[in-house]
């Protein structure tokens, strides 16, 4: 595996959505994350505002065999050197929801006065690789 260019982290909500996820989509989505983790700058559909949603800047990645979206953002704050991806959300590919969600996440996100701190507090996916145990 290619050394890390970005710091894989979670919004608080879309760490819960990845912990919940059955053992055999979470596998499906760690190469997703671990994908991004080498590559978010060159991967996944960029997003555009609609009317529901404004989500200009962040981006979505299909996994169809798991029938999950993850949709993310690159952001201007790096931890350690490394860009940080933050990961908005994680669900089920069905109608707006993942969406949905990441609008409201992405609005709390960008009103955070100690947006630096936060992030490099937020829940790193490597933690998950490193042995937290999954809730049954």
């Amino acid at each position: 595996m290619n050394k890390p260019r970005f710091d894989v982290r979670f919004d608080e909500d879309a760490y819960k959505e990845y912990m919940k996820l059955d053992n055999s989509v979470a596998e499906i989505v760690d190469k997703a994350l671990e994908e991004l983790e080498a590559r978010a700058d060159e991967v996944g559909k960029i997003l555009v505002n609609k009317q529901s949603t404004k989500l200009h800047g962040c981006k979505e990645i299909k996994l169809r065999d798991a029938g999950i979206r993850i949709v993310f953002r690159v952001t201007n704050e790096k931890v350690n050197v490394l860009p940080i991806v933050y990961v908005l959300s994680i669900e089920k590919r069905a109608d707006e929801v993942v969406f949905n969600l990441a609008d409201k996440r992405l609005r709390r996100f960008k009103v955070r006065p100690d947006l630096k701190k936060h992030l490099s507090h937020s829940k790193r996916w490597e933690l998950r690789r490193r042995g937290d145990k999954r809730p049954n």
